[in-house]
């Protein structure tokens, strides 16, 4: 049944195959009630089920009984069935929830799955252990003109690589939720907006918990500079890079929705914009410089280096601080101005996948 009108009447084994003489077919994995609840969720399908069974039933040697007798009532009622039997079917759908309920819900039941990965003993031992690993070789590294590669390479490692662990973890994201999403969209259960805030807003601290672990002790053991404020701004700059970085997999992801596809794109994207990142390379050969644009995060080395080659009251043994960073080329803006690039390719990258998924998953809908 389907608003008062019969869509099906049979066995049940026999639905699969009145459904695909219709022109539905059910895939052979596929749940026949789910597949049934999505057709009749959708108007037209309803619509045309409904009167695919009336005409069926006329056409029967018992369904034209049932009409001539139906047939020999008074006009009111011929009236009255016509009405019923040939009236478009007109629903209006609401939210069963409001946004902001839609949004709560799907927050906890995230963060509740996604938990369970990113703080499992596996990846916190990694972590640890990485951790481990760049402190021996990192170890209080001197104040001293000789060991200033030493710096700029640990400052380097420490965003890119936790850039490169939550690439690889969200480009799957949208991929894996395609099936769940499509099934509970059709049912009209939360908008697309909700899913995806509540994705954004569950994942932040699972997002950014690894990377400070790996950072807080890393910045002291390896003396990268003793100051508060500028702990406090290498962590930021490390931080919005792997939100920077989860932005582009998000929107890699809900272009593609193939994982393997997805994966492939992202690891050459990564492996590209940290070639031009600038610290294998700084000059690029004539006709090549406008790569540069393409480095879609080039604040982010800019900023850590700034951040920690103006040494301030701790300068080098010969070279001030300053000149470090007149050397490099990184005093035309400041280091929060590359933190304010950082942030705006980080919301527009999150705008773009929102209205990606939006699009593929009406095409997929369809």
């Amino acid at each position: 049944m389907a608003d008062g009108h019969m869509v099906y009447f049979g066995e049940r084994a026999g639905v699969v195959k009145y459904l695909a003489d219709q022109g539905y077919k059910c895939h052979p994995n596929f749940n026949p009630a789910d597949y049934i609840l999505e057709l009749l969720n959708d108007n037209t399908i309803k619509q045309k089920l409904i009167n695919a069974y009336t005409h069926k039933t006329r056409d029967d040697p018992t369904g034209k009984q049932i009409f001539g007798k139906y047939s020999r009532r008074t006009r009111a009622d011929n009236q009255l069935n016509n009405t019923i039997l040939n009236a478009p079917v007109t629903s209006e759908r609401r939210w069963e929830a409001t946004f902001l309920q839609q949004l709560s819900i799907l927050t906890e039941r995230t963060f509740k799955q996604n938990i369970k990965i990113s703080l499992s003993k596996v990846n916190i031992s990694q972590t640890i252990a990485l951790t481990i690993f760049c402190i021996l070789i990192w170890l209080q590294i001197p104040f001293s003109e000789t060991n200033i590669n030493d710096r700029i390479g640990s400052i380097f490692f420490g965003s890119v690589v936790w850039s490169f662990y939550v690439l690889s973890g969200s480009v799957s994201s949208f991929p894996l939720d395609l099936v769940m999403l499509s099934k509970e969209r059709q049912s009209r259960s939360y908008r697309l907006l909700s899913y995806y805030l509540s994705k954004q807003i569950a994942e932040l601290p699972l997002v950014l918990f690894n990377p400070a672990l790996f950072t807080i002790p890393v910045y002291w053991a390896t003396n990268l500079l003793p100051d508060f404020g500028r702990f406090v701004a290498y962590l930021v700059v490390v931080l919005l890079s792997a939100l920077t970085s989860q932005s582009f997999g998000y929107l890699f992801g809900a272009t593609i929705l193939n994982v393997q596809k997805s994966i492939t794109v992202s690891l050459v994207f990564m492996l590209a914009t940290m070639l031009l990142g600038g610290f294998y390379i700084r000059h690029l050969p004539t006709g090549l410089t406008w790569l540069n644009i393409l480095c879609a995060r080039p604040g982010e080395l800019p900023a850590g280096e700034l951040s920690m080659c103006d040494t301030g009251d701790v300068p080098m043994s010969s070279i001030p601080g300053i000149s470090i960073i007149e050397n490099l080329g990184l005093n035309e803006i400041p280091w929060y101005a590359n933190l304010i690039v950082l942030l705006g390719f980080c919301i527009v990258m999150r705008v773009l996948a929102y209205y990606s998924l939006r699009k593929n998953s009406r095409r997929n809908k369809e």
